[in-house]
């Protein structure tokens, strides 16, 4: 069939010649050009500016203020003065934006997490008296039950399980062999050194242990695809560094519980030898669920699978944490988020790149703020803390050194170089640490020991962890991210001395190789 067929003659900036032809085509629609998205001007692509390459980020912001103050004064309206200017709650949000706000220009002008930022920014509103958690212990106790549903859930999705069931020796090695020392040495330190009691000493050791992946993930991501070798970098941290997450939560779920659950000696020692595995097996249970519903033809089975896994997280770890089974619910989020993310793999969700890890991703970007600025507020900066802070430098050196050389040890098959990379993504103690340390203030609070001696170990414990944070944050980030090229640049002789042999996937082909 006959049909007319434009073409477009630039003939200067602005002015275009619109020629008409007769061609014959066969059952083919006409090509449009659209004349005003043509960007291109003698050959040359045009340069944005400025402003047209920021308006987006711009934008974005703008959007996030409107949305902050239309739900302010909806809270304001609801519930009146107490989310007024000088209400209490207003007091609250106001340092979780500003730990926000802190963070991303701190991000922005030294690649620093910004959780640094919202730590320093809740010591100084502790001690400026514009808020103080110790005066919410209720609230606070509630958050640290939703913080880490988030975190562990958020990166679980991305755990490639027939990945981890393939190099299975060379994670858990790395995974448990590095904190259990850790562990041990920390008990060992505050109770010579410190005067702290056994179990206090073993309370801090299982927080003081947990390695922070997601600190150091986004520099691991971007230098491991350049890397050289068979090593599955993102992989191997996250998987490895996500049975450390799990030995911490549920070994401290443990001892908490022991310590502030008053029960039968009897029954203390069934939930101490059955409650990771009970974990482990409760969110395998409901992530094989996960499978079944939704069913993968509902309309709406995005939301669905992401409100699913979320609200079992929620749930799961509140409840066994009210029942005295504190870390099972922790343990059995990583486990549910793995084995649903599995299932979901081969239905055509990536892992880690689908609506769900989205939905956490925002979600932990609203939460990460608030945690570490709340978490800040419970540091008292007084007289005799010197003493404290000065023998804590010297534990933390001692247990960082020694953690360092077991994980050496423990990537027997590595490189040099790469078992150098692996101590510098071991180093930073930030998320977890941050989630559970001031839980023993809360709950000593509650029970009304204001004057109790359990309160002035709870103090020590929440110095020596703040101390971890903010000297080996930076430090683990900064080294992972500048060292990454040379370290993960191997040559030829490197790869030939790597024993690892990459291994297909039914999930994820490019992520079963370590």
């Amino acid at each position: 069939m006959q049909e007319n067929k434009q073409t477009v003659t630039v003939i200067d900036k602005g002015v275009y010649l619109v020629h008409q032809e007769e061609e014959k085509i066969l059952a083919q629609s006409t090509p449009v050009i659209n004349i005003d998205k043509l960007t291109k001007e003698d050959g040359f692509p045009k340069k944005k500016s400025w402003i047209s390459s920021k308006t987006p980020t711009i934008f974005h912001y703008i959007t996030l203020i409107i949305l902050g103050a239309l739900t302010w004064g909806y809270l304001w309206y609801t519930w009146g003065d107490s989310w007024g200017v000088k209400g209490q709650w207003f007091r609250l949000a106001i340092v979780a934006i500003i730990a926000w706000v802190s963070g991303l220009i701190l991000q922005e002008t030294t690649t620093l997490p910004p959780a640094l930022a919202a730590l320093l920014t809740g010591i100084l509103a502790r001690h400026l008296g514009f808020v103080d958690m110790r005066a919410f212990p209720h609230v606070d106790t509630f958050l640290r039950r939703i913080y880490p549903v988030i975190i562990l859930g958020k990166g679980s999705l991305a755990w490639d399980v027939s990945f981890m069931k393939q190099n299975w020796k060379q994670i858990l090695a790395l995974g448990a062999l590095p904190w259990s020392t850790e562990v041990v040495l920390v008990a060992v330190c505050t109770h010579f050194l410190l005067d702290l009691p056994w179990i206090w000493g073993f309370l801090l050791g299982s927080i003081y242990a947990s390695v922070s992946c997601p600190v150091v993930m986004p520099p691991v991501l971007k230098h491991g695809k350049n890397a050289g070798g068979k090593v599955n970098w993102p992989q191997f941290i996250c998987t490895a560094g996500g049975i450390d997450t799990a030995l911490s939560v549920g070994t401290f779920g443990l001892i908490f519980s022991y310590m502030f659950y008053e029960t039968h000696e009897g029954y203390r020692l069934v939930k101490a030898i059955l409650a990771l595995p009970v974990g482990v097996a409760l969110g395998v249970a409901f992530g094989s669920l996960a499978k079944y519903v939704p069913n993968s033809k509902d309309t709406y089975v995005t939301e669905l699978r992401v409100l699913f896994v979320l609200a079992g997280g929620l749930f799961g770890n509140v409840f066994t944490a009210s029942i005295g089974w504190g870390g099972t619910g922790g343990v059995a989020v990583l486990a549910c988020n793995a084995t649903a993310a599995t299932h979901w793999s081969k239905k055509g969700w990536k892992l880690n790149q689908n609506p769900a890890a989205t939905v956490y991703r925002v979600l932990w970007s609203a939460c990460e703020p608030a945690l570490f600025a709340y978490t800040g507020t419970f540091f008292v900066v007084h007289s005799s803390i010197s003493d404290t802070m000065l023998i804590g430098l010297g534990i933390l050196l001692i247990c960082l050194t020694v953690r360092l050389t077991v994980a050496s040890l423990a990537c027997w098959n590595l490189t040099l170089k790469q078992k150098i990379f692996v101590c510098c993504a071991w180093t930073p103690k930030t998320i977890v640490e941050a989630v559970l340390c001031p839980t023993a203030i809360s709950a000593v609070l509650m029970s009304g020991g204001h004057e109790s001696p359990d309160l002035v170990y709870a103090e020590e414990l929440m110095r020596l962890i703040v101390q971890a944070i903010l000297v080996t944050t930076p430090i683990g980030f900064l080294l992972t991210n500048n060292l990454g090229p040379m370290l993960l640049n191997n040559n030829q002789s490197d790869c030939e001395n790597n024993t690892f042999t990459p291994r297909k996937s039914s999930a994820s082909p490019e992520n079963s190789r370590l």
